[in-house]
Order: structure tokens, then C-alpha cells, then sequence
């Protein structure tokens, strides 16, 4: 047996090509089922769902580059910096960040 009444499977058709906003608002409509569900019944019923962009990964460097650029900033070798590589990344940053 299929939650989808005929009614439901229309308002699926007609609201194709479907987004995740759209399934959402017809998971809400529909009242009893998720908006993955609606997302399955489509692809099952053979509408496009057109799936949004992934952001883009946010590019870090790593400590030892915030260490050398540290040490850049004061005009040190990193050697002189050794043991600035083990603190926590946020706090290397703001400390860049306040010496630029």
C-alpha cells in the first residue's frame, strides 16, 4: 500500500521538475510524509529532481603556514617559531590577524 493518493501523485507531476524546496512545501501539503519521501516517490515515478550545488569546500592552510607567515610578519626564521605549530589553529589565525 502507497501513502501517495492519486491526488497527491498529480500534485507530484505537476509541480515536476522538483527541488528540494518544492518537495519540502509538498511534504507539508501532503501532511504524512517527509520530504525524502516525496524526493523518492519522484525519482520512483521518474520526474527530475534537480539536486543544488554543494558549497565549495573553504580552503585552510595549514598551521606551519600560519606559522611562517607569522614569523614573516616580525621578521623571524620559523625555526625561532618552533613551538607555535602546537597551539590551536583559530588562535594562530587571530594572532595573524592582529599582527598584519
Amino acid at each position: 500500500m502507497s501513502n501517495y493518493t492519486p491526488a497527491m501523485i498529480a500534485k507530484l507531476q505537476a509541480a515536476a521538475p522538483l527541488d528540494l524546496a518544492k518537495a519540502k512545501a509538498l511534504a507539508s501539503d501532503f501532511g504524512n510524509v517527509s520530504h525524502r519521501s516525496v524526493i523518492s516517490k519522484a525519482k520512483h515515478l521518474g520526474l527530475d529532481y534537480v539536486v543544488a550545488p554543494k558549497a565549495a569546500k573553504k580552503i585552510r592552510s595549514s598551521k606551519a603556514d600560519t606559522v611562517a607567515a607569522i614569523a614573516k610578519a616580525i621578521d623571524l626564521s620559523a625555526d625561532d617559531l618552533d613551538g607555535l605549530a602546537l597551539a590551536k589553529g583559530s588562535a594562530l589565525d587571530t594572532l595573524l590577524a592582529h599582527l598584519a
